[in-house]
């Protein structure tokens, strides 16, 4: 078993939102853990690397048929994070979705002409922090995480959209529903 694992719903922000849809490439999924979220959220066509190293490999990235997102949880990545960000941004017809820590978004040497270059839409908190533990741990990520999505169809001078998803491990779309079916019902009543 691998000490870090995807967490549980951690697709949730993203899907409830609609901000992904069409072809997606997963570059660092290799165990298909966020593959299988993003299929039981009815997104079948999911591109994943076999290793975890293809994502290092520019062959690898050239020879992905057409697609729309690149979706990746980047949080460890570290100093090959470009390898995942600029050609998942670049080959992307629509765009890229990263989960990181907010501290991402330092415009560290590495990271500046990314961040100054690319159209950051929509930015969501997440809270509580993901656990990344594949053991369970209640040890929480002591850095704030988000989703960071990078999108093309945006107008580059339109800002970011900022959501703070508080308890994002459960499906809003079903507690929504839930809530309506209450209050039409408490309606009949009155």
């Amino acid at each position: 078993m691998s000490f870090y694992k995807v967490p549980d719903n951690i697709i949730n922000p993203i899907t409830e939102k609609n901000l992904v849809s069409g072809r997606i490439v997963l570059p660092l999924d290799t165990d298909g853990q966020l593959e299988a979220q993003l299929k039981s959220m009815g997104h079948s066509d999911c591109i994943r690397a076999n290793s975890d190293t293809d994502y290092l490999d520019t062959s690898w990235w050239r020879n992905l048929p057409d697609f729309d997102w690149t979706v990746a949880i980047t949080q460890g990545v570290r100093e090959n994070i470009q390898w995942v960000i600029e050609p998942g941004f670049e080959l992307a017809n629509r765009g890229l979705i990263i989960l990181d820590r907010l501290t991402f978004l330092e415009p560290t040497r590495a990271r500046s002409g990314f961040l100054l270059e690319k159209p950051l839409s929509n930015l969501i908190v997440l809270n509580p922090r993901p656990i990344f533990r594949a053991d369970q741990g209640k040890t929480k990520d002591s850095v704030t995480s988000a989703w960071m999505v990078y999108d093309k169809a945006k107008p580059t001078d339109r800002g970011t959209n900022i959501d703070f998803d508080v308890s994002w491990q459960r499906p809003k779309y079903f507690l929504q529903k839930n809530e309506r079916t209450t209050a039409a019902a408490s309606d009949a009543v009155d």
